[in-house]
């Protein structure tokens, strides 16, 4: 025999060893399910739960994720909705395929799984350029979805390739083929798939970016996108501000005033009070103080209505409360002006300075009397 015709051998040997090492065990676990009829994001859907799924590899975990009820083959609508009894059916994926048993109770279901790697899954990536996968990786791609159309999603798109490693990470964060192809669809492309996966940890989805496009903020870079996504610049916000008068804003100072908690309720609240027109800079100025629609309308309730931005700032910088306004009322202070009670709060003039006067003096003092007493440091 040739030399070259033993490598050949040999070549064929190991190749097969290398294609059968991730089919040669069957993975296996514990499953359960939820049908949900309505499912207010999706519509129609399962809930999908794989428990106890790493026995082999020495540790149990646990994934739950929703599927059409179309691609659970052997079962019907209408048993997930309505059946009860013993039940099997199938999940096929590119790189395996999902044997379940168990029953079902209206709706509810659970059992125990099988998983079975497809042996064609290792030529068909490696036509692709990829190197086999272990038995607990394409374990791992089965169950997230992550096959052919995700592979070739990323070739066309001009991504360098992936590890079978990095395959598995894009599938536990969720990068699967229609994130990868909406995302593409809208500009965002990438030299590698970290910045994918970033994204969609964060919560950057095509949904969003789209939002965000018909709100008016288009062609967004893929920083920005973080950080109006992670500092809760959504569209719902956005459309909110915008209903409150606060429109053309740039996406730096709609950040910035969710950052100083200008959320939509905040908004709305002090807009029921009439407070609906102030400038940008007042609101976030009046939200850094403490100025919230349930301090104005305590204000309100004791005399104090109608105050302006300024007013308001200057009362609660100074510690004015209703309490302290209200306690002064019942001593006879009725018309006192929202000047007064500020200086009554800067002096140190308390309700109790003020009865401890009166009863000493026997009569009614003066609130310039009372800021003079108590400058003085007299005792009551």
């Amino acid at each position: 025999m040739t030399n070259s015709r033993k490598a050949l051998i040999v070549a064929v040997a190991l190749t097969g060893i290398v294609a059968s090492g991730s089919t040669a065990a069957a993975q296996s676990g514990d499953w359960r399910l939820y049908y949900e009829p309505n499912n207010a994001r999706w519509g129609e859907r399962v809930q999908l739960t794989f428990e106890d799924y790493s026995r082999g590899y020495g540790r149990s975990g646990q994934v739950s994720f929703g599927v059409a009820p179309s691609v659970l083959q052997g079962v019907t609508t209408s048993q997930l909705a309505n059946g009860e009894g013993p039940v099997r059916f199938r999940l096929v994926r590119d790189a395996g395929t999902f044997n379940f048993e168990g029953q079902l109770h209206r709706g509810r279901g659970n059992g125990s799984f099988t998983f079975t790697a497809d042996p064609r899954f290792v030529r068909e990536m490696a036509k692709r350029g990829y190197s086999a996968p272990s038995a607990e990786e394409q374990f791992e791609l089965a169950m997230h979805d992550v096959g052919y159309a995700l592979a070739d999603e990323l070739r066309a798109q001009g991504y360098t390739r992936p590890s079978m490693g990095d395959l598995v990470t894009m599938g536990h964060h969720g990068v699967q083929f229609d994130y990868v192809r909406g995302m593409g669809s809208l500009g965002y492309r990438f030299h590698d798939t970290d910045q994918l996966v970033e994204l969609r940890d964060h919560g950057v989805t095509p949904a969003f970016v789209t939002g965000l496009a018909s709100a008016g903020y288009r062609n967004l870079s893929a920083d920005k996108l973080l950080e109006m996504r992670d500092h809760g610049v959504t569209p719902d916000y956005i459309a909110t501000m915008s209903t409150a008068g606060y429109t053309r804003l740039t996406s730096d100072e709609l950040v910035d005033l969710r950052d100083h908690g200008i959320t939509p309720s905040y908004i709305n609240g002090l807009a029921a009070l009439g407070y609906g027109k102030l400038p940008p800079d007042d609101v976030r100025e009046l939200r850094d103080h403490g100025v919230t629609p349930e301090y104005i309308r305590a204000l309100a309730k004791v005399g104090f209505s109608g105050l302006s931005a300024e007013q308001l700032l200057n009362a609660r910088d100074h510690g004015v409360t209703a309490d302290f306004a209200e306690d002064f009322r019942r001593m006879g202070y009725t018309q006192m002006t929202l000047r007064e009670v500020i200086r009554l709060r800067d002096h140190g003039v308390s309700v109790e300075f003020a009865e401890r006067a009166r009863d000493r003096i026997k009569g009614r003092v003066s609130i310039e009397d009372l800021i003079e007493m108590r400058d003085r440091g007299d005792r009551y």
